[in-house]
């Protein structure tokens, strides 16, 4: 039987979900000794047979060595593996094509026991209470800036103004993800310039400066010096007023006497050296801006009384993870005030300040810190495409693709849409400038506005978005292998793995008068490599689904004199033509889809990997959002109220965190 026609076994889906759903059941049982003996009987041999050459002991190939999963309650502790296994042997890219494939009654068993494995839940853990690691968490450079606009009420961007260097989040994008949050000498340089800039700034607002301050100035001066020492007020309450306000709102808590002492401490020794009562105020300010309870999210990793172990976040510390998930900056008075009553974490009104904050302009920062990361835009300013071939590609068409992406992303939160619009949908944001580019008609001016759209526009959700396309575009041509590791990696979570060393790499024409070439037949032709056609039959067909695209995201039927030729088959056998059909091969794997932005949003709120303990709080998140019809706020609103954020794990040795 030849590999084509095997592939007829994926639509065999009632014996496939038959298998699945009983391995599910005797999961849900805790079936741990059941699953073991399949394992050793039945899924090793295959294992063995058909992977172990280039999966074993010898080559190891992707970090995999099946050889070294041992027996017992060991096996089902590899859920990763598993995971990574299924996905593979699901999408028929192992076996590689240079080798034989599974035989149907082999493929069905490693399906079936591969994903019971995965959602197989520790008896042992099933009743704990186990939020997982909390990362500690230093201000990002985003989150430093909005919060000094907030603290102070200067319109400054502290961290721009001297330099701040950028956070480095490594594969994953979010600048908030803990392993990129470390500190250098320089940060340690910048943040004691930063706060002088500030104070500096702050006291430019004071009356009477010269030249005289603007109004915005002065109500920041007033903001932080809040009580005037006078025949009623001495200089020392009047600098115990000023500072128990600021502190309150810098370290995002109540002030604890030991933190008012000291800084009056710090204030008394300046005014021993004759400095004026505002000059020596200043000097507390800056250390309380240079402090770790200003610079950090500190959570204490013990409760009140000592316990250890899980335990509930303090009101003040729900409050401070619930401001950064959603506006990347410090709470506001009603978040702390509601904390100061030790009413936020009750049920309704929890969920009553998320739906707030998400219909405040503040939550505008999901876009910038969560989707923009998340899509890749970030990476925008970077598309290769060149005006050498595409004059129109000018910066004033590339900021409105990009505007295009961020104002979708906002009004999803805004109208509170379902999530699945990403996928598709039938309106968009444009502008003059991009509607020209789109063939809209009806659209003038700058000012960005909803358009419906017809079928016969071609667009909807981001895959009809001339960002995402540029993206996966060479200088003078598309690229169907860039824009379809796009859609496995952002939409998915499933990015195929690194080429390999040799790999080659298609050559520009670099000749400016030839018309852009889809290079259909040369990538065809290089994916038939051994070495690439493993991850290259999963790729390109999603890329070739998106070839009536240009390198812009202009809509185009021909190139040259030929068709566009926009088909494509997965390795599953699916086929599709052009990028409708491709958006529906795509919205009937919304499943994975879904899952893979609650994986994204969580990992974003957590600021860290998310591991086996969050399983269950993932997959309670993801059906909160689809009996929810996949609202936006559904989504924040899952996360917010899961277990992994409104506990921490604690301190098993009983050391704290302060």
């Amino acid at each position: 039987m030849g590999r084509t026609v095997r592939r007829v076994v994926v639509v065999l889906v009632g014996i496939l979900s038959a298998a699945v759903s009983s391995a599910q059941e005797k999961s849900a049982a805790g079936d741990s000794d059941g699953l073991s003996a399949q394992f050793r009987d039945d899924i090793r041999p295959i294992l063995q047979a058909r992977c172990a050459k280039c999966h074993g002991a010898g080559k190891k190939k992707g970090g995999i060595d099946f050889s070294a999963v041992g027996d017992g309650a060991e096996v089902l502790g590899q859920r990763k593996l598993w995971k990574k296994t299924y996905d593979q042997v699901d999408v028929l890219a192992m076996p590689p094509e240079k080798e034989s494939a599974l035989e149907a009654a082999q493929r069905e068993r490693l399906l079936a026991w591969t994903h019971a494995a995965t959602v197989w839940v520790d008896p042992a853990r099933a009743g704990r209470r186990d939020p997982g690691p909390a990362p500690l968490r230093r201000l990002s450079r985003t989150e430093y800036a909005l919060t000094i606009r907030d603290l102070t009420g200067l319109d400054v961007d502290a961290s721009q103004a001297v330099g701040m260097p950028e956070e480095e989040p490594g594969a994953q994008a979010f600048e908030s993800r803990s392993e990129g949050l470390t500190v250098s000498l320089v940060h340690l340089e910048k943040y004691f310039l930063a706060a002088d800039q500030v104070l500096d700034r702050l006291f430019a607002g004071r009356p009477g400066s010269k030249p005289a301050p603007k109004k915005a100035a002065t109500e920041a001066y007033a903001r932080v010096f809040c009580a005037v020492p006078g025949p009623d007020l001495s200089e020392e309450d009047a600098a115990r007023e000023i500072l128990a306000r600021f502190l309150r709102l810098a370290y995002r808590r109540p002030v604890r006497r030991e933190d008012l002492d000291r800084m009056l401490a710090v204030f008394r020794a300046a005014r021993d050296r004759r400095q004026l009562f505002e000059e020596a105020v200043r000097v507390p300010l800056r250390v309380a801006l240079v402090s770790p309870n200003f610079l950090y999210r500190l959570e204490d990793s013990r409760p009140a009384g000592g316990a250890r172990g899980p335990h509930p976040l303090s009101e003040h510390e729900l409050a401070t993870r619930l401001s950064y998930f959603l506006w990347s900056r410090m709470p506001d008075e009603e978040l702390l005030s509601a904390a100061d009553r030790g009413t936020l974490s009750e049920p309704r009104v929890f969920e009553a300040q998320i739906r707030r904050m998400l219909a405040d302009p503040k939550a505008r920062a999901l876009t910038q810190s969560f989707a923009v990361p998340w899509t890749h835009l970030k990476s925008f300013n970077r598309a290769r495409p060149s005006t050498d071939h595409f004059p129109t590609f000018t910066r004033k068409l590339r900021d409105a693709m990009l505007q295009e992406a961020t104002t979708f992303f906002d009004k999803l939160r805004e109208d509170d849409r379902p999530i699945l619009d990403l996928l598709d949908s039938d309106y968009t944001y444009v502008n003059e400038e991009l509607a020209k580019h789109y063939g809209l008609e009806g659209v003038k001016g700058d000012q960005f506005r909803r358009v419906t759209l017809k079928p016969e526009d071609h667009r909807g959700g981001v895959l009809g978005m001339a960002a995402v396309l540029a993206m996966g575009a060479e200088s003078s041509r598309t690229s169907p292998t860039l824009r379809g590791k796009w859609v496995l990696d952002v939409l998915f979570g499933t990015p195929p793995p690194p080429p390999p060393a040799n790999a080659g790499r298609l050559k520009e024409d670099g000749k400016k008068e030839k018309v852009p070439n889809t290079f259909r037949e040369r990538i065809t032709l290089h994916a038939k490599d051994p070495s690439c056609a493993a991850c290259h039959s999963r790729i390109d067909p999603l890329g070739f689904g998106l070839e009536q695209y240009d390198a812009i995201g202009a809509w185009r039927e021909t190139v040259g004199d030929a068709a566009v030729d926009c088909s494509g088959t997965l390795p599953t056998g699916e086929q599709f033509r052009g990028a409708a059909e491709l958006k529906g091969v795509l919205r009937k794997k919304q499943d994975a889809f879904v899952r893979n932005l609650v994986d994204q949003m969580f990992s974003y709120a957590l600021g860290r990997d998310l591991g086996d303990d969050d399983d269950a709080a993932v997959r309670e998140a993801k059906a909160f959002l689809e009996k929810n019809e996949y609202r936006f706020s559904a989504l924040a609103i899952g996360v917010a109220e899961s277990l992994p954020f409104r506990w921490r794990r604690g301190d098993e040795s009983g050391s704290d965190s302060k």
